[in-house]
């Protein structure tokens, strides 16, 4: 055999070697079906779509929360942080199921001596949240876009975020102590 026959048949060898290896590893990996992402990651996944499931982890994480619906029939989570009420309110539903983001709120009366250059002053402080003076009312708000999902370690940050925002709230714009 030449030089030339040897390499071809060397090649052809390897090709064959390594066919078989892909086609072994696509056949395993055909019968072992993938891990939800509930195994593969810390807590699972979430997304607006499960309201129910928000709210337990809320409650595993310590916060105290209750699952209702609106007007409109979509869900809200309502619960207490320091001295503060707030709703997480699910936007983008179809028939009250199948949300892609929520939205926390805080409302209370504003207080006589708030002015709008302390509330601007606290939107340009603070990134993730707004505040807003409406009817009397001061609001403090923060959308989350949840529609491809987030890990559980993302969403406790969120909810973390949240309580420290609603602290500063308190302080700066409540005047609360």
């Amino acid at each position: 055999m030449t030089r030339h026959g040897t390499l071809k048949t060397a090649l052809s060898a390897a090709a064959l070697a390594a066919a078989a290896f892909l086609s072994a590893s696509l056949t395993a990996s055909a019968q072992t079906p993938a891990q939800p992402s509930a195994e593969r990651v810390r807590g699972g996944m979430f997304d607006a779509s499960d309201p129910p499931a928000i709210a337990r982890f809320m409650e595993k994480t310590g916060y105290r929360v209750t699952l209702g619906t609106d007007v409109r029939g979509d869900p809200v989570i309502s619960g207490r942080i320091r001295q503060s009420d707030y709703v997480i309110q699910f936007y983008e539903c179809e028939n009250g199921t199948f949300c892609n983001s929520i939205q926390f709120l805080s409302q209370r009366p504003a207080p006589p001596t708030l002015t709008l250059e302390q509330t601007n002053a606290f939107n340009a402080r603070w990134r993730y949240v707004r505040a807003s003076i409406v009817e009397g009312q001061v609001k403090l708000q923060m959308d989350v876009n949840l529609d491809a999902g987030v890990t559980a370690d993302n969403f406790e940050d969120t909810l973390d975020i949240w309580k420290q925002l609603v602290a500063s709230y308190e302080s700066d714009i409540l005047g609360l102590k």
